[in-house]
């Protein structure tokens, strides 16, 4: 009886790690959705506030890895960078992203490690 229990708890577990990573997918998906919509809405003059955009970026560049794991600043650029985001406008990507990330520790949505630099970032585990 154990044992069936026990395979039970690991398909679950296997059932929120799939939902889980799908979700991240998804979230990215959205973000960069919202990216084209605010490309879009600048195209025909309209106001928007690019801050929210680019936190909501960043956030989904975290959450395009396994929660828990840690990245710099530059990993998060690159990220941004391989999803087509140029940084056009930007004289200094990378003090611009770590004001994003600095913020969202400040809020504590995200988590800074405390040693070392260059400082590493991470997103709180979703389950």
């Amino acid at each position: 009886m154990e044992e069936i229990l026990q395979e039970a708890l690991q398909e679950v577990d296997a059932q929120i790690a799939q939902k889980t990573e799908q979700r991240n997918k998804l979230d990215i998906e959205i973000v960069q959705l919202r990216g084209t919509r605010i490309g879009l809405q600048n195209a025909i003059g309209q106001q928007i506030q690019s801050e929210m955009a680019w936190t909501d970026l960043v956030l989904a560049a975290l959450n395009s890895y396994p929660a828990g794991q840690q990245l710099t600043a530059s990993e998060i650029r690159d990220r941004l960078q391989t999803w087509g985001y140029t940084f056009q406008g930007i004289q200094n990507p990378l003090a611009f992203i770590n004001t994003v990330l600095r913020r969202l520790v400040d809020r504590a949505v995200i988590t800074r490690s405390q040693a070392g630099r260059p400082f590493r970032f991470a997103r709180f585990g979703r389950e």
